[in-house]
């Protein structure tokens, strides 16, 4: 197994370790050195065998944007006797999570333990959750530090809260399917404010801060709602826009938004929205594949 680490050796005779560190790479077995100082461990008093020490070993970042990074650091101790070698690392399977930086506790012994491990998390996709792990040996000694990413409600953000429950479901399992089926990425939110912006402005901010669609693709929707001044528009990045025109996305408000909104029939309305925008997407992907099944995506009016 593949894994990025940091590893201290110690000689026999020494209760000190030289610390090395190292990242290995997923293309070259043997790693590469990364940028890490080295360190050596502090002097323990204690005959007794080896326990690394952190003074936090879970940490959880809830409601994550994708591709938003999220950072995390914890304080490594040695409150056992001394030890040979010192492994700091993430399992090649939990890519999402990367050790970035260690740094001593204290400055006046800039190469001893305590250290201060620092780590990032990335959420890679919409829709999931993360669970690694950081972790730390000291020979046969071993301390887990667990590190959860939460981005489980972000293809729909009712913040209006104008979508009902079962509506939620049916909306997000729809744009769930349609990553599935033709890799493009969609996003529905709902404001009761535009913050003193244009929608027209609000939701290409959005857009671009969120990152919706694949990045050799550009092919992510953006529907947003705004209750207050009853506005409404779905922005589509460039490789959805040959299908997704805006004649087409004006026949589909006209259709299905304005006389659903008018009812207050939110969650219903951008349903049958999303349903027909992704119907045409599928139409799009299957004559390139034609391998999707012709009645993917539905439309219930």
């Amino acid at each position: 197994m593949n894994k990025r680490c940091i590893r201290i050796e110690l000689p026999q005779f020494f209760y000190s370790a030289i610390i090395t560190a190292m990242e290995d790479s997923k293309n070259n077995s043997k790693g590469k050195k990364s940028s890490f100082p080295s360190f050596v461990a502090a002097e323990e008093t204690s005959l007794s065998a080896p326990e690394p020490v952190a003074d936090r070993n879970y940490f959880e970042f809830n409601d994550v944007r994708k591709n938003q990074v999220k950072h995390g650091h914890f304080i490594l101790r040695n409150i056992g006797g001394k030890f040979k070698n010192l492994d700091i690392f993430t399992p090649e399977h939990d890519s999402f999570l990367k050790i970035v930086e260690k740094k001593p506790v204290r400055e006046d012994q800039p190469d001893r333990l305590p250290v201060k491990i620092c780590f990032e998390a990335k959420a890679m996709e919409w829709s999931k959750r993360y669970t690694g792990h950081i972790i730390i040996k000291f020979d046969d000694a071993e301390e887990i530090v667990t590190v959860k990413l939460d981005t489980q409600t972000k293809p729909l953000n009712d913040f209006a809260e104008i979508i009902k429950p079962g509506e939620r479901k049916k909306i997000t399992a729809l744009i769930v399917k349609l990553e599935r089926t033709t890799s493009a990425e969609a996003a529905v939110v709902t404001v009761d404010s535009l913050e003193g912006k244009t929608i027209e402005k609000y939701a290409t901010d959005l857009f671009n801060e969120w990152g919706i669609g694949k990045e050799d693709k550009n092919n992510g929707l953006l529907f947003i709602v705004d209750t207050s001044e009853n506005k409404y528009r779905i922005e589509v990045g460039l490789g959805l826009e040959d299908i997704i025109s805006e004649d087409f996305i004006k026949n589909t408000f006209k259709k299905y938004v304005v006389p659903n909104f008018k009812l207050k029939k939110f969650g219903y309305g951008i349903y049958l929205v999303l349903s027909d925008i992704f119907a045409e997407i599928y139409r799009a992907h299957k004559k390139i594949t034609a391998k999707v099944r012709p009645d993917s995506f539905s439309i219930n009016s």
